[in-house]
Protein backbone atom coordinates (compact mmCIF):
# COMPACT_ATOMS: atom_id res chain seq x y z
CA UNK A 1 0.00 0.00 0.00
CA UNK A 2 0.84 3.87 -0.09
CA UNK A 3 -0.09 7.07 1.16
CA UNK A 4 -3.45 7.99 0.52
CA UNK A 5 -4.28 11.32 2.38
CA UNK A 6 -3.20 12.64 5.71
CA UNK A 7 -5.68 11.74 7.52
CA UNK A 8 -5.00 8.12 7.37
CA UNK A 9 -1.38 8.74 7.39
CA UNK A 10 -1.87 10.33 11.13
CA UNK A 11 -4.16 7.56 12.15
CA UNK A 12 -1.54 4.65 11.02
CA UNK A 13 1.15 7.05 12.69
CA UNK A 14 -0.75 7.47 15.89
CA UNK A 15 -2.10 3.65 15.92
CA UNK A 16 1.46 1.84 14.79
CA UNK A 17 4.13 3.90 16.04
CA UNK A 18 5.36 5.15 19.82
CA UNK A 19 3.63 7.73 21.34
CA UNK A 20 5.47 10.86 21.12
CA UNK A 21 6.32 10.43 24.51
CA UNK A 22 7.68 7.79 26.75
CA UNK A 23 9.37 4.50 25.87
CA UNK A 24 9.68 3.20 22.66
CA UNK A 25 8.75 0.27 22.34
CA UNK A 26 9.38 -0.55 18.55
CA UNK A 27 12.38 -2.72 17.19
CA UNK A 28 15.00 -0.25 16.66
CA UNK A 29 17.35 -0.80 13.02
CA UNK A 30 19.97 0.94 11.04
CA UNK A 31 23.37 0.31 9.79
CA UNK A 32 24.02 -1.98 12.24
CA UNK A 33 26.60 -3.76 9.99
CA UNK A 34 28.45 -1.22 9.52
CA UNK A 35 29.00 0.01 13.26
CA UNK A 36 33.09 0.24 14.55
CA UNK A 37 33.30 -2.16 17.27
CA UNK A 38 33.70 -0.28 20.78
CA UNK A 39 32.61 2.97 19.05
CA UNK A 40 30.11 4.57 21.87
CA UNK A 41 26.81 4.79 20.63
CA UNK A 42 25.39 8.93 20.84
CA UNK A 43 21.85 9.84 21.41
CA UNK A 44 20.48 12.18 18.29
CA UNK A 45 16.79 12.62 17.44
CA UNK A 46 14.88 14.64 13.95
CA UNK A 47 12.12 16.41 13.55
CA UNK A 48 10.17 14.56 10.52
CA UNK A 49 7.99 17.77 9.75
CA UNK A 50 4.69 17.73 7.83
CA UNK A 51 3.43 20.73 6.63
CA UNK A 52 -0.60 20.49 5.57
CA UNK A 53 -0.24 23.07 2.20
CA UNK A 54 -3.50 23.76 0.06
CA UNK A 55 -2.06 22.07 -2.49
CA UNK A 56 -1.06 18.74 -0.49
CA UNK A 57 0.75 17.61 2.24
CA UNK A 58 4.76 18.05 2.24
CA UNK A 59 7.92 16.84 4.59
CA UNK A 60 10.21 19.83 4.99
CA UNK A 61 13.46 18.70 4.36
CA UNK A 62 16.81 20.51 4.72
CA UNK A 63 20.60 20.16 3.35
CA UNK A 64 23.57 20.22 5.26
CA UNK A 65 26.24 22.30 4.77
CA UNK A 66 29.43 20.76 3.17
CA UNK A 67 31.28 21.51 6.13
CA UNK A 68 29.58 19.97 8.51
CA UNK A 69 31.60 17.02 10.66
CA UNK A 70 28.81 14.58 10.11
CA UNK A 71 27.55 13.76 6.92
CA UNK A 72 28.04 16.29 5.11
CA UNK A 73 26.26 17.83 2.42
CA UNK A 74 23.59 15.41 2.71
CA UNK A 75 19.37 15.32 2.73
CA UNK A 76 18.55 15.40 6.14
CA UNK A 77 15.38 15.82 8.43
CA UNK A 78 15.69 18.80 11.01
CA UNK A 79 17.64 17.56 14.13
CA UNK A 80 21.18 16.57 15.67
CA UNK A 81 22.12 15.15 19.40
CA UNK A 82 20.54 15.40 22.12
CA UNK A 83 21.92 17.61 24.71
CA UNK A 84 21.98 16.99 28.64
CA UNK A 85 19.34 19.99 28.77
CA UNK A 86 16.73 17.75 26.26
CA UNK A 87 14.28 16.26 28.70
CA UNK A 88 13.83 13.38 25.83
CA UNK A 89 14.52 12.79 22.33
CA UNK A 90 11.49 14.80 21.03
CA UNK A 91 12.76 17.87 22.93
CA UNK A 92 16.02 17.47 21.27
CA UNK A 93 13.96 17.00 18.19
CA UNK A 94 12.09 20.34 18.74
CA UNK A 95 14.63 22.32 19.88
CA UNK A 96 17.08 21.88 16.42
CA UNK A 97 14.24 22.00 14.67
CA UNK A 98 13.85 25.49 16.26
CA UNK A 99 17.60 26.34 15.83
CA UNK A 100 17.95 25.07 12.04
CA UNK A 101 14.60 26.47 10.57
CA UNK A 102 12.70 28.30 13.20
CA UNK A 103 10.31 25.92 13.87
CA UNK A 104 8.02 26.66 17.16
CA UNK A 105 7.81 24.09 19.28
CA UNK A 106 4.60 25.16 20.83
CA UNK A 107 3.14 25.08 17.17
CA UNK A 108 4.15 21.74 16.27
CA UNK A 109 1.23 18.88 16.43
CA UNK A 110 3.13 15.96 17.69
CA UNK A 111 1.76 12.34 16.81
CA UNK A 112 3.83 10.04 17.20
CA UNK A 113 7.81 8.55 17.11
CA UNK A 114 9.21 5.99 14.83
CA UNK A 115 11.95 3.34 15.91
CA UNK A 116 15.16 4.45 16.74
CA UNK A 117 17.91 4.21 13.50
CA UNK A 118 21.20 3.60 14.12
CA UNK A 119 23.84 5.02 11.73
CA UNK A 120 27.09 3.64 10.37
CA UNK A 121 28.27 6.80 12.37
CA UNK A 122 27.74 5.62 15.96
CA UNK A 123 24.45 7.91 16.65
CA UNK A 124 21.15 6.51 17.48
CA UNK A 125 18.58 8.48 15.59
CA UNK A 126 14.80 8.98 17.57
CA UNK A 127 12.30 10.13 14.45
CA UNK A 128 9.82 11.76 15.40
CA UNK A 129 6.65 13.11 13.35
CA UNK A 130 5.15 16.14 14.00
CA UNK A 131 2.32 18.88 12.15
CA UNK A 132 3.43 22.72 11.28
CA UNK A 133 1.19 25.01 10.72
CA UNK A 134 -0.13 25.18 6.78
CA UNK A 135 1.27 28.81 6.44
CA UNK A 136 4.70 27.86 8.24
CA UNK A 137 7.41 29.89 6.61
CA UNK A 138 11.04 28.34 7.54
CA UNK A 139 13.78 30.75 8.69
CA UNK A 140 17.35 28.81 7.89
CA UNK A 141 20.08 28.81 10.27
CA UNK A 142 22.69 29.50 7.24
CA UNK A 143 25.44 27.83 9.97
CA UNK A 144 23.44 24.55 9.99
CA UNK A 145 21.56 24.55 6.34
CA UNK A 146 22.33 25.09 3.15
CA UNK A 147 19.05 24.56 1.65
CA UNK A 148 15.39 23.92 2.72
CA UNK A 149 13.02 22.51 0.54
CA UNK A 150 9.99 20.59 0.77
CA UNK A 151 8.91 17.30 -0.84
CA UNK A 152 5.13 15.58 -1.28
CA UNK A 153 4.26 13.10 1.28
CA UNK A 154 2.36 11.26 -1.34
CA UNK A 155 5.85 11.15 -3.30
CA UNK A 156 8.04 9.53 0.08
CA UNK A 157 5.49 7.22 1.21
CA UNK A 158 4.73 5.84 -2.15
CA UNK A 159 7.23 2.63 -2.57
CA UNK A 160 7.35 3.03 -6.22
CA UNK A 161 9.44 5.98 -5.97
CA UNK A 162 11.89 4.12 -3.25
CA UNK A 163 15.18 3.16 -5.24
CA UNK A 164 17.71 0.76 -4.62
CA UNK A 165 21.44 1.04 -4.67
CA UNK A 166 24.63 -0.08 -3.57
CA UNK A 167 28.00 0.70 -2.86
CA UNK A 168 30.86 -0.26 -0.96
CA UNK A 169 31.38 0.91 2.75
CA UNK A 170 34.11 0.03 5.15
CA UNK A 171 35.07 -2.46 3.19
CA UNK A 172 31.21 -4.10 2.73
CA UNK A 173 28.80 -3.99 0.29
CA UNK A 174 25.97 -1.46 1.77
CA UNK A 175 22.46 -1.92 -0.01
CA UNK A 176 20.58 1.62 0.09
CA UNK A 177 17.88 3.33 -0.61
CA UNK A 178 17.75 7.01 -2.97
CA UNK A 179 14.52 9.14 -2.96
CA UNK A 180 15.34 11.82 -5.91
CA UNK A 181 13.36 14.89 -6.11
CA UNK A 182 13.70 17.58 -7.88
CA UNK A 183 17.57 17.69 -8.07
CA UNK A 184 17.76 16.76 -4.80
CA UNK A 185 18.96 13.08 -3.55
CA UNK A 186 17.28 11.98 -0.47
CA UNK A 187 19.31 9.09 0.32
CA UNK A 188 21.48 7.32 3.20
CA UNK A 189 20.06 7.82 6.80
CA UNK A 190 16.70 10.42 5.63
CA UNK A 191 15.88 7.40 2.87
CA UNK A 192 16.16 4.76 5.43
CA UNK A 193 13.86 6.02 8.02
CA UNK A 194 11.27 6.87 5.88
CA UNK A 195 11.52 3.40 4.17
CA UNK A 196 11.10 2.01 7.75
CA UNK A 197 8.17 4.43 8.14
CA UNK A 198 6.26 2.92 5.25
CA UNK A 199 6.99 -0.59 5.97
CA UNK A 200 5.23 -0.05 9.51
CA UNK A 201 2.53 2.06 8.18
CA UNK A 202 1.66 0.58 5.09
CA UNK A 203 3.02 -3.37 4.67
CA UNK A 204 2.77 -4.52 7.93
CA UNK A 205 -1.16 -6.03 8.71
CA UNK A 206 -2.07 -4.88 12.72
Amino acid sequence: MAFTDLDDFLSRASSRLDPSRGAGRLAEGGDLDFLDEGKPIRAAAVLIPIIPRLSGPTILLTKRPDTMAAHPGQVAFPGGKVDPIDVDETAAALREAHEEVGVDPARVDLIARGASYITGTAFRIMPVIGVLPHDFVPVPDPTEVAAVFETPLDFLFNAVNHKSGKAFWKGKERHYVEMPWQGYRIWGVTAGIIRDLHATLYETEV
